[in-house]
């Protein structure tokens, strides 16, 4: 099994990262299965308890997910998740682990996604940017899947063209803090202009990774 990750995706996972420097984020990947691989053509995000070391989703983003995804794109579901490890490297750690457990169970081909931005993000240099997509095995021992850069022309303007209406599918929320935690909002994560300002300058992703 391997994956291949769409440049929407792969362009709003960094900037979501990258923009959240000091703090673990995470988030929903959404796609398909093909034949071949396991699709990201998009991402969500949403209001998470986060620290340098920590972050949890809260429940109610992939419910909320699942829902719009059921009523408007019952072609597309959620396929896996992503989260960060700034400068921790990237690996899957035994918290990491038991949330795998929970996405395989109720998807057995959902992948994670663990990114370590800041080499990356100081500078811009592609053998900096540190990523790795691991799955579970049947003994639940974490092994690692092959993943490429998605570049077939009709898919990533399809992935793009969905991805703007998920804008409009996904209801925005305010930034809040509470008791210390912090929180992301889906807003912040959809915001299209910073997104393809962001991406512009990771162009070069897109002629040194071929899938």
């Amino acid at each position: 099994m391997r994956a291949r990750i769409y440049p929407l995706a792969l362009g709003k996972i960094l900037h979501h990262t990258i923009s959240n420097i000091n703090q673990e984020v995470a988030g929903l990947m959404i796609g398909k299965v093909t034949s071949d691989a396991v699709e990201v053509w998009d991402t969500v995000t949403g209001l998470q308890q986060s620290s340098p070391a920590y972050v949890k989703l809260e429940e109610s983003v992939m419910a909320l997910v699942a829902e719009v995804l059921m009523e408007n794109r019952p072609d597309l579901y959620i396929v896996g998740w992503y989260h960060s490890h700034p400068g921790l490297n990237v690996f899957m750690s035994p918290i990491d682990v038991e949330t795998q457990k929970v996405y395989q169970t109720m998807f057995p081909k959902a992948i994670a996604l663990v990114i370590d931005p800041v080499q990356f993000s100081v500078s811009w240099k592609v053998s900096d940017l540190k990523i790795g997509v691991f799955r579970l095995d049947k003994n639940g021992k974490v092994v690692p899947v092959r993943f490429t850069l998605g570049l077939q022309r009709h898919k990533v303007l399809e992935s793009t063209l969905i991805g703007l209406q998920m804008l409009d599918l996904i209801p925005q929320k305010h930034d809040n803090t509470d008791d210390g935690n912090v929180r992301v909002s889906t807003a912040k994560m959809l915001d299209i202009d910073h997104i393809v300002k962001f991406f512009s300058k990771t162009k070069k992703l897109l002629t040194s990774k071929k899938g």
